[in-house]
């Protein structure tokens, strides 16, 4: 009986600070309040479908990449030929200007990776530096369409107006030519180039569908994430009316599954992130969940975080956490 009697104490209680933050909540976040918007659920089904399939667990030989010697003990038939090129006047150069050649036609860019048909795809950058890339927010997420073009609901890239746009910088026909000229040239892609993804499963379907070998070459990240509440905030989610409360790729699984995967790249020298949550965390614990998974993050020398809320200093982390720099209040004698 005295159990019965605490319970509906407690209820009493716990009732109306419960309804008061669905009220305070629900003027600030009401998509959220009420059941699951349906152009989020057909916006994860669509992305689903069209995700990259990954590599087999034994990717076959590239057929560009040039063969071991045939003294090599591997007993597996090689596909392909590989053609004499000396009356080529590029493979007629010495290595170290061809290298020359190979990197300013492939790297020293930003590439920015974009989510296509079953497939993925990258866009050179036209700015001088993704520094000076305008980046923007189109409603649902960070944008850059100076240079990424055209996207559908989903965040997939589509041709405009039918048109079928130019993606791939124009790189693939040189990497095709031949397979001495790829077999030379394929490492300053990834080596040399800063690789912008504005999308985590872009990053997440990056790693699993190019060669492990060639993914660690990258030694420069530039990732760019627009947060959605109520991420890491446990209590809001327990009452809000839908479930889930996140579809990926803005929940808290596809997140830290996105740094074990930077964790792991073990040439990266520098990455910048620049992180956008309109309203900021509730709290300083909420916003020690979210970064607890950029701390396993150790190799790269430069790590940057760029966050648009304010907050508590961050001295003891493996990254420099940058916030925006608010204006110092005015004083009554300085307004007179």
């Amino acid at each position: 009986m005295r159990t019965s009697c605490s319970s509906i104490a407690l209820g009493i209680v716990c009732a109306p600070i419960a309804c008061c933050y669905l009220v305070f909540a629900s003027c600030f976040c009401p998509g959220h309040l009420r059941q699951q918007e349906p152009e989020e659920k057909k916006r994860f089904e669509r992305r689903q479908r069209m995700a990259p399939r990954p590599l087999p667990v034994r990717p076959a030989q590239r057929t560009l990449t040039i063969p071991v010697p045939e003294k090599s003990m591997c007993l597996e038939p090689r596909r392909g030929r590989t053609l004499d090129q000396s009356q080529s006047r590029l493979i007629g150069l010495p290595l170290e200007l061809r290298q020359m050649i190979y990197r300013c036609v492939l790297g020293d860019s930003t590439m920015h990776m974009i989510l296509k048909e079953e497939r993925l795809g990258h866009l050179k950058c036209k700015a001088p530096s993704a520094v000076e890339c305008r980046l923007g927010f189109n409603g649902r997420t960070l944008s850059r369409e100076c240079c990424w073009g055209t996207f559908d609901f989903a965040n997939i890239w589509t041709p405009m107006n039918g048109v079928k746009e130019s993606t791939d910088g124009n790189i693939i026909p040189f990497l095709s030519t031949c397979r001495q000229i790829y077999s030379e040239s394929i490492n300053f892609l990834y080596s040399t180039n800063t690789f912008s993804f504005s999308d985590l499963d872009c990053l997440r379907y990056f790693s699993c569908t190019t060669l492990p070998n060639r993914f660690n070459m990258i030694q420069n990240l530039d990732i760019e994430w627009c947060m959605s509440w109520p991420i890491y905030d446990n209590i809001a989610q327990q009452l809000l009316l839908n479930n889930p409360a996140l579809y990926p790729p803005y929940d808290e699984t596809t997140w830290e599954e996105t740094w074990r995967i930077v964790a792991n790249m073990t040439n990266l020298k520098f990455i910048r992130v620049s992180l956008l949550y309109v309203d900021g965390f509730r709290d300083a614990a909420c916003e020690a969940k979210m970064l607890a998974p950029l701390r396993k993050v150790t190799i790269p020398a430069k790590f940057e975080v760029h966050v648009s809320w304010s907050g508590e200093e961050v001295t003891d982390a493996p990254f420099q956490l940058i916030r925006p720099i608010l204006p110092e209040p005015v004083s009554d004698d300085e307004s007179l």
